[in-house]
């Protein structure tokens, strides 16, 4: 079958296989020419088939030579459906580090689900031992309560009043405007449930109480603070309720760890990315395309995986490391100087209108949301056939 690319409402309806291939090899290649540092030798990572979580996976498997489980929620292939990117990125990490005779496992379902956990630790013991790292990227919509069997949803909404804001429709091409309503109190708590630190919490004290961590493990998770001028719809919104839920969770992960098997808990604040949510927060598509372009200006643009590379080798585990008043990590100390903002600022507002797509960082941000789908890659042939039955075979293993 021929793979183009299915927008439905600037959300992507499939994938392409090989260009997911040529993403994760990309990954692979660019963490090859950053210098190796020594740290953890086996690692969970929730939530590590995407984004910051699949960079993390990258640069620890191939600068750190460390030893990989990946647990995602992803959807295989069936039919005319492609699977999400997520499925092949698995595939692709697996076999590209297959040479390095590592092992890197990967758990295809619920993080959240108590029966995940237990295959988990089960794996763990059987086949690690004990694990040096604890990662939490997971970006999920919904989560499972496990006493009643609800689907608890999260929501991205503002509190108090409505924020109307600028984004990209990326299938059209054009500006629209897009409007954010007030949460309910209903609706900030299922999206702390969902989005929070609960989870991360329960993973780390059941691998702590199965005493399957190693003596002075490390277990962090990844949050984001931004732009003030985003804060209404971001960080004071319901998202930054599950974030700040997210961070006292790590206070308290910090403590057990410590007073467990003298590890730590950490939270590591992150620079602004290409996600699949980017275009449905108004104003972030247009932060994030003139924050790649004033970065770049000023020689601080970092990609994905270079920054997760820098926040273990010299932050992590190195003696780089920048907190600040609340203990945080601030990975994301570039994007947020002063004259950055200011400057993205200016141009965020000047470019209100069809302007913005003439600016380079723009199109890198397009480019990149086709790209994390598998799209738009010189070097994978889109008018070619695909064939999916044979690649259905494949398996994350």
């Amino acid at each position: 079958m021929q793979i183009k690319p299915s927008l439905r409402s600037n959300v992507f309806t499939n994938s392409h296989p090989l260009g997911c291939q040529q993403y994760v090899l990309g990954l692979i290649k660019e963490a090859k020419t950053l210098p190796n540092f020594t740290g953890p030798k086996k690692v969970l990572i929730i939530g590590g088939s995407s984004g910051y979580g699949l960079s993390t996976r990258v640069t620890l498997g191939v600068n750190a030579g460390a030893e990989t489980i990946n647990v995602s929620f992803e959807s295989r292939p069936k039919g005319d459906r492609t699977g999400s990117a997520g499925w092949w990125n698995n595939i692709y990490f697996q076999q590209a580090m297959q040479s390095s005779g590592k092992i890197h496992k990967d758990f295809v379902g619920d993080a959240f689900a108590q029966s995940m956990k237990d295959q988990v630790k089960d794996y763990i013991r059987k086949t690690f031992g004990k694990i040096d790292l604890i990662v939490y990227s997971l970006a999920a919509g919904a989560r499972q309560h496990p006493t009643t069997g609800e689907l608890v949803r999260s929501t991205l909404k503002t509190i108090g009043e409505p924020v109307t804001g600028k984004t990209i429709d990326i299938g059209e091409m054009q500006i629209k405007d897009l409007t954010v309503t007030p949460a309910s109190e209903q609706e900030i708590k299922d999206t702390v449930y969902v989005m929070g630190g609960s989870d991360w919490l329960d993973w780390v004290q059941q691998l702590t109480d199965a005493n399957l961590l190693n003596m002075g493990a490390k277990a962090i998770s990844y949050t984001y603070i931004g732009s003030k001028n985003n804060s209404k719809i971001y960080r004071d919104g319901t998202i930054g309720k599950a974030k700040d839920d997210l961070e006292a969770a790590g206070v308290q992960i910090n403590q057990l760890l410590k007073q467990r098997i003298k590890g730590e808990g950490l939270i590591s604040v992150s620079k602004a990315v290409v996600t699949k949510a980017s275009v449905f927060i108004p104003k972030i598509a247009f932060y994030v395309s003139t924050m790649f372009e004033v970065m770049k200006k000023h020689g601080v643009h970092e990609s994905t995986l270079q920054h997760k590379h820098r926040l273990f080798k010299d932050m992590v585990y190195g003696n780089k490391r920048l907190l600040d008043e609340k203990g945080r990590i601030r990975i994301d100390h570039y994007e947020m100087q002063a004259n950055i903002q200011a400057e993205i600022d200016a141009m965020s507002k000047k470019l209100e209108n069809d302007g913005i797509f003439q600016l380079n960082g723009t199109k890198q941000f397009i480019d990149e949301f086709y790209q994390i789908h598998g799209f738009r890659f010189a070097n994978v042939n889109y008018e070619a056939d695909v064939d999916m039955d044979k690649l259905s075979l494949l398996e994350p293993k």
